[in-house]
């Protein structure tokens, strides 16, 4: 049989809003809110930079790690993620 030739992981876009210091919730039959929308270049700056991903969103780099171990480094792992620009 055929083995696996690779493994896409998709985190949601909103994983790395909390660590930005952006705060939002997930509200049933709407969807995600958040509570201070950024709306100006002000906003923008006073945004926190994820400049140590391992501080800031530490269970990536496990969750990566255990899909790397589980395929024995076998196969193409891939990780997607959404980032600050894909909001904008």
């Amino acid at each position: 049989a055929f083995g696996t030739d690779g493994v896409i992981m998709f985190s949601d876009i909103l994983t790395p809003l909390p660590s930005m210091g952006i705060e939002f919730d997930v509200i049933k039959g709407s969807g995600p809110k958040i509570f201070e929308p950024i709306r100006s270049m002000d906003q923008v700056k006073k945004l926190t930079p994820i400049d140590d991903p391992d501080k800031t969103v530490p269970f990536l780099r496990e969750i990566l790690g255990s899909l790397r171990k589980e395929t024995e480094g076998k196969a193409t792992l891939l990780g997607f993620i959404g980032s600050p620009l894909t909001l904008s």
